[in-house]
Protein backbone atom coordinates (compact mmCIF):
# COMPACT_ATOMS: atom_id res chain seq x y z
CA UNK A 1 0.00 0.00 0.00
CA UNK A 2 1.15 3.63 -0.86
CA UNK A 3 2.66 5.70 2.09
CA UNK A 4 -0.64 8.40 0.58
CA UNK A 5 -2.94 5.42 0.72
CA UNK A 6 -1.39 4.59 4.30
CA UNK A 7 -2.35 8.01 5.89
CA UNK A 8 -5.38 8.29 4.21
CA UNK A 9 -6.92 5.12 6.14
CA UNK A 10 -5.17 6.05 9.33
CA UNK A 11 -7.20 9.67 9.40
CA UNK A 12 -10.03 7.76 8.65
CA UNK A 13 -9.80 5.81 11.55
CA UNK A 14 -9.92 9.14 13.65
CA UNK A 15 -13.46 8.85 12.92
CA UNK A 16 -15.88 11.72 13.78
CA UNK A 17 -14.52 14.70 15.58
CA UNK A 18 -16.05 18.89 16.21
CA UNK A 19 -13.77 22.11 16.58
CA UNK A 20 -14.52 21.67 20.06
CA UNK A 21 -12.83 18.94 20.74
CA UNK A 22 -9.00 18.77 21.67
CA UNK A 23 -6.69 17.83 18.74
CA UNK A 24 -4.86 14.57 18.78
CA UNK A 25 -0.97 14.24 18.53
CA UNK A 26 -1.41 13.42 14.70
CA UNK A 27 2.71 13.44 14.70
CA UNK A 28 2.89 11.05 16.78
CA UNK A 29 -0.19 8.88 16.30
CA UNK A 30 0.47 8.48 12.41
CA UNK A 31 4.47 9.05 12.32
CA UNK A 32 4.02 11.70 10.11
CA UNK A 33 7.24 13.79 8.28
CA UNK A 34 7.65 16.46 6.56
CA UNK A 35 7.55 14.17 3.40
CA UNK A 36 3.81 13.53 4.54
CA UNK A 37 2.87 17.17 3.87
CA UNK A 38 2.26 16.99 0.21
CA UNK A 39 -0.31 14.08 0.74
CA UNK A 40 -2.23 15.99 3.54
CA UNK A 41 -2.61 18.90 1.39
CA UNK A 42 -3.60 16.88 -1.50
CA UNK A 43 -6.09 15.27 0.77
CA UNK A 44 -7.61 19.12 2.06
CA UNK A 45 -7.60 20.44 -1.22
CA UNK A 46 -9.68 17.37 -2.82
CA UNK A 47 -12.34 17.66 -0.03
CA UNK A 48 -15.57 19.19 0.18
CA UNK A 49 -14.68 20.65 3.01
CA UNK A 50 -18.53 22.19 3.07
CA UNK A 51 -19.09 18.67 4.15
CA UNK A 52 -17.80 18.78 7.35
CA UNK A 53 -20.30 19.51 9.94
CA UNK A 54 -22.78 17.91 12.37
CA UNK A 55 -24.06 14.61 10.81
CA UNK A 56 -21.85 14.16 8.52
CA UNK A 57 -20.47 10.69 7.01
CA UNK A 58 -16.98 9.77 9.08
CA UNK A 59 -15.28 9.27 5.74
CA UNK A 60 -15.47 13.33 5.82
CA UNK A 61 -13.59 14.13 8.59
CA UNK A 62 -9.92 12.54 7.20
CA UNK A 63 -9.69 16.43 5.43
CA UNK A 64 -10.23 17.73 9.00
CA UNK A 65 -7.78 15.62 10.61
CA UNK A 66 -5.21 16.32 7.48
CA UNK A 67 -5.82 20.37 7.88
CA UNK A 68 -4.76 19.95 11.80
CA UNK A 69 -1.88 17.85 11.11
CA UNK A 70 -0.05 20.41 9.04
CA UNK A 71 -0.60 22.87 11.58
CA UNK A 72 1.06 20.61 14.24
CA UNK A 73 3.87 19.93 11.08
CA UNK A 74 4.87 23.62 11.04
CA UNK A 75 4.00 22.91 7.54
CA UNK A 76 4.97 26.67 5.72
CA UNK A 77 4.76 24.72 2.74
CA UNK A 78 1.22 24.25 3.03
CA UNK A 79 0.09 28.12 3.61
CA UNK A 80 -0.80 28.58 -0.13
CA UNK A 81 -3.03 25.46 -0.35
CA UNK A 82 -4.67 25.77 2.88
CA UNK A 83 -5.41 29.70 1.51
CA UNK A 84 -6.59 28.03 -2.07
CA UNK A 85 -8.64 25.93 0.33
CA UNK A 86 -9.99 29.12 2.00
CA UNK A 87 -11.71 31.03 -1.62
CA UNK A 88 -12.31 27.85 -3.57
CA UNK A 89 -16.11 28.06 -4.17
CA UNK A 90 -16.66 24.26 -3.01
CA UNK A 91 -15.71 25.34 0.38
CA UNK A 92 -17.99 28.20 0.59
CA UNK A 93 -19.80 26.55 3.46
CA UNK A 94 -16.81 25.28 5.34
CA UNK A 95 -18.04 27.00 8.41
CA UNK A 96 -15.14 24.47 10.82
CA UNK A 97 -12.53 24.71 8.65
CA UNK A 98 -12.88 28.64 8.99
CA UNK A 99 -13.08 28.53 12.64
CA UNK A 100 -9.95 26.02 13.08
CA UNK A 101 -7.59 28.06 9.46
CA UNK A 102 -6.57 30.40 12.44
CA UNK A 103 -5.68 27.87 14.89
CA UNK A 104 -3.84 25.90 11.82
CA UNK A 105 -1.92 29.23 11.39
CA UNK A 106 -0.92 29.91 15.15
CA UNK A 107 0.81 26.13 14.94
CA UNK A 108 2.74 27.31 11.90
CA UNK A 109 4.05 30.32 13.29
CA UNK A 110 5.86 33.32 11.94
CA UNK A 111 6.87 31.93 8.54
CA UNK A 112 3.22 32.31 7.61
CA UNK A 113 3.78 35.85 7.97
CA UNK A 114 4.84 37.43 4.95
CA UNK A 115 2.18 34.81 3.16
CA UNK A 116 -0.69 35.49 5.13
CA UNK A 117 -0.15 39.89 4.55
CA UNK A 118 -0.13 39.43 0.95
CA UNK A 119 -2.94 37.60 0.82
CA UNK A 120 -5.64 40.21 2.77
CA UNK A 121 -3.53 42.79 0.44
CA UNK A 122 -4.81 41.26 -2.68
CA UNK A 123 -8.65 41.15 -4.01
CA UNK A 124 -10.52 38.35 -2.10
CA UNK A 125 -13.74 38.59 -0.24
CA UNK A 126 -13.45 40.59 2.62
CA UNK A 127 -15.03 37.16 4.80
CA UNK A 128 -11.90 35.17 3.71
CA UNK A 129 -9.52 38.53 5.05
CA UNK A 130 -11.25 38.05 8.18
CA UNK A 131 -10.14 34.28 8.75
CA UNK A 132 -6.28 35.42 7.62
CA UNK A 133 -6.62 38.28 9.68
CA UNK A 134 -7.82 36.22 12.90
CA UNK A 135 -4.99 33.74 11.76
CA UNK A 136 -2.30 36.87 11.84
CA UNK A 137 -3.75 37.82 15.54
CA UNK A 138 -3.11 34.23 16.86
CA UNK A 139 0.68 34.57 15.79
CA UNK A 140 0.83 37.89 17.50
CA UNK A 141 -0.55 36.42 20.56
CA UNK A 142 1.57 33.58 20.85
CA UNK A 143 4.58 35.45 19.34
CA UNK A 144 4.20 38.81 21.04
CA UNK A 145 7.45 39.80 19.36
CA UNK A 146 5.91 40.32 16.08
CA UNK A 147 2.57 42.35 17.75
CA UNK A 148 3.95 45.52 16.19
CA UNK A 149 5.21 43.91 12.46
CA UNK A 150 1.16 42.13 12.89
CA UNK A 151 -0.76 45.27 13.96
CA UNK A 152 1.20 47.32 11.21
CA UNK A 153 0.21 44.51 8.48
CA UNK A 154 -3.32 44.68 9.26
CA UNK A 155 -3.16 48.43 9.41
CA UNK A 156 -2.62 48.48 5.84
CA UNK A 157 -5.56 46.62 5.04
CA UNK A 158 -7.80 48.95 8.02
CA UNK A 159 -6.75 52.07 6.59
CA UNK A 160 -8.76 52.03 3.54
CA UNK A 161 -11.74 52.37 6.13
CA UNK A 162 -14.21 54.80 3.90
CA UNK A 163 -14.07 52.21 1.15
CA UNK A 164 -14.74 48.98 3.01
CA UNK A 165 -17.67 47.35 3.88
CA UNK A 166 -18.31 48.88 7.80
CA UNK A 167 -19.07 45.05 8.86
CA UNK A 168 -15.46 44.50 7.26
CA UNK A 169 -13.85 47.10 9.30
CA UNK A 170 -16.05 46.30 12.50
CA UNK A 171 -14.31 42.45 12.03
CA UNK A 172 -10.63 43.82 11.73
CA UNK A 173 -11.41 45.71 15.13
CA UNK A 174 -12.87 42.60 16.73
CA UNK A 175 -9.63 41.01 16.20
CA UNK A 176 -7.19 43.61 16.78
CA UNK A 177 -8.76 43.99 20.36
CA UNK A 178 -7.18 40.84 20.93
CA UNK A 179 -4.42 42.13 21.16
CA UNK A 180 -4.90 45.49 23.29
CA UNK A 181 -3.79 48.00 20.40
CA UNK A 182 -4.58 51.03 22.79
CA UNK A 183 -1.78 52.86 21.08
CA UNK A 184 -3.35 52.06 17.42
CA UNK A 185 -4.25 55.79 16.31
CA UNK A 186 -6.04 54.61 13.47
CA UNK A 187 -8.40 52.34 15.15
CA UNK A 188 -8.91 55.25 17.18
CA UNK A 189 -9.73 57.31 14.13
CA UNK A 190 -12.10 54.47 12.53
CA UNK A 191 -14.47 54.45 16.03
CA UNK A 192 -14.33 58.22 16.81
CA UNK A 193 -15.98 58.66 13.31
CA UNK A 194 -18.04 55.86 13.25
CA UNK A 195 -17.06 53.58 10.90
CA UNK A 196 -17.79 50.65 11.75
CA UNK A 197 -21.03 48.26 11.53
CA UNK A 198 -22.64 48.44 15.42
CA UNK A 199 -24.22 45.04 14.70
CA UNK A 200 -20.71 43.47 14.12
CA UNK A 201 -18.87 44.81 16.23
CA UNK A 202 -18.21 43.43 19.85
CA UNK A 203 -19.44 45.81 22.23
CA UNK A 204 -17.57 44.88 25.63
CA UNK A 205 -14.27 45.17 23.63
CA UNK A 206 -14.96 48.42 22.03
CA UNK A 207 -16.15 49.65 25.45
CA UNK A 208 -12.73 48.20 27.23
CA UNK A 209 -10.72 50.22 24.35
CA UNK A 210 -12.63 53.61 24.48
CA UNK A 211 -11.66 53.63 28.04
CA UNK A 212 -8.11 52.54 27.83
CA UNK A 213 -7.08 54.05 24.71
CA UNK A 214 -7.95 57.28 26.48
CA UNK A 215 -4.88 56.63 29.20
CA UNK A 216 -2.75 56.84 26.14
CA UNK A 217 -4.16 60.18 24.61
Amino acid sequence: MKRSDIILKKLNEFGITSFDRTWPDYIKKLDLKKTDVKTLIQIVASSNLSNITTGALIEEFAAMHAWRALGQLQSKESIKGLLNSLIDNKNQEAFWYRIELPLVIRKIGDEAIKPLSAFIKKEHLWGDKVIVINGLIEIALQEPTYKDEIEEIINSVLKKYKKNDFAFNASILNALFKIKPYHNKLVKEIIDNDKFDYDFIDRPELDKFIKNAKMYQ
